[in-house]
């Protein structure tokens, strides 16, 4: 607080700088807020950010959110896959044995070599 009046002592000072004089009304802001502050709720200051809602958790408070909200994210996705893909169809089995692949004859079949004399 003694900080607070201080800065404000050098604020409304002749020859104080520009700063000063901004820090001056700075230390009025806040003491103007503190003074306007309810029981049990916390100083806003100006041109300070308000307090995220979640900081009020403790560790494992955000890591059940955290978790509960991937479940939720992962189920649907397990759903939109089901409803995507249609049923799986039994794979077949593949037959044992040599595989040999059908080769068809030629149409125009090569007439034999015939063999050179000697």
């Amino acid at each position: 607080m003694q900080d607070l009046l201080e800065a404000i002592r050098v604020a409304v000072t002749d020859g104080a700088t520009a700063e000063q004089k901004a820090t001056g009304a700075q230390a009025c802001q806040t003491i103007l807020s503190a003074l306007g502050a309810q029981p049990g709720k916390p100083i806003v200051l100006p041109g300070v950010p308000k307090p995220n809602p979640l900081s009020g958790l403790s560790v494992d408070q955000a890591l059940e959110l955290v978790i509960a909200r991937l479940r939720t994210v992962a189920d649907a996705r397990e759903q939109a896959d089901k409803q995507k893909q249609p049923e799986k169809q039994k794979p077949t089995v593949a037959p044992r044995g040599p595989q040999i692949p059908y080769v068809p004859a030629p149409s125009n079949p090569v007439p034999p070599a015939t063999p050179k004399k000697r």
